[in-house]
């Protein structure tokens, strides 16, 4: 009720003091007692208005950094994008100069499925005998051998890698070539992405850094590609044989794009170390 009478009294002084120049003593009276008021109530007034802005501009900034937050997860989903692609296009183009340069026939294929519980054993591609794939055929890349065709469909084929112990890969030393020093190359217990090399003649002269290609022998993967570096030599428990341990050249957990050799020709040329990383990328 106080609030209503002063709020009363305040107009009525500003409604009856229009045209005239001085006030009476009891207005004069009157403004000088509710000044202070006055002035606590538009303190008031302009605090409350403050805050119902802070929120209105609460509100706008928060919606505004929600769509930031927007656009910049976008922006990096495009990044990501542009960065496989560029990854993508780089392994093309070496598979496209290998292809170039060899003198078989090459039929490019990706890899599209692999069993993780035999994640060295094999994988699938996206062609079948409808592109003229046919079992027992050689797969490659640009880095190595990979495998064989083990069974085909009409679109689709399995790959058995040479990482699995079913694939045997008769193979000798690139340096010497001694066709003496045949071994075969097969699955390394102990480590799933290694191979090892046995049955090698004690004569014969293999020693670590040297580079291990397919042999020709058996019919299914032409003579000279490269399957590894030897990384270590050493002979059975018997004494009779050489054995060593080979790094296969080939990243087998980042297959992405193979090779399938439609008809063989001349052996082909490995490259050389370092000319392509780990991971199909430049090496540093």
């Amino acid at each position: 009720m106080l609030l209503v009478v002063i709020a009363g009294l305040l107009l009525l002084i500003v409604f009856t003091g229009e045209g005239r120049e001085q006030l009476t003593p009891l207005e004069d009276l009157l403004l000088t007692l509710f000044a202070p008021a006055q002035t606590v109530f538009s303190s008031a007034g302009q605090k409350l208005q403050s805050f119902f802005d802070a929120i209105v501009s609460f509100y706008e900034l928060k919606a505004e950094n929600d769509r930031l937050r927007e656009e910049l997860s976008f922006l990096e989903q495009q990044l990501i994008q542009f960065q496989e692609l560029q990854k993508e296009n780089y392994r093309y183009r070496q598979l496209l100069e290998f292809t170039e340069k060899s003198e078989h026939q090459l039929l490019a294929a990706e890899v599209i499925a692999r069993d993780p519980s035999q994640w060295f054993g094999t994988i699938t591609i996206n062609r079948g005998y409808l592109d003229g794939v046919k079992q027992e055929m050689a797969v490659i890349t640009d880095r190595g051998l990979v495998g064989m065709i083990s069974t085909v469909s009409p679109n689709s084929s399995q790959v058995l890698l040479i990482t699995d112990p079913r694939l045997p890969v008769s193979a000798v030393v690139q340096r010497t070539r001694d066709p003496v020093t045949v071994g075969i190359v097969e699955s390394y217990t102990k480590d799933s992405a290694s191979l090892k090399i046995t049955y090698l003649p004690l004569e014969a002269k293999i020693q670590p850094g040297d580079l291990i290609v397919t042999s020709g022998l058996g019919g299914i993967f032409p003579k000279g590609i490269l399957i590894g570096t030897v990384r270590e030599v050493g002979q059975d428990d018997l004494g009779m044989v050489l054995s060593a341990l080979i790094e296969p050249r080939v990243n087998f957990n980042r297959l992405e794009e193979v090779l399938i050799i439609l008809q063989p020709g001349e052996a082909v040329p490995p490259l050389e170390s370092g000319e392509v990383g780990e991971e199909g990328e430049p090496a540093s």
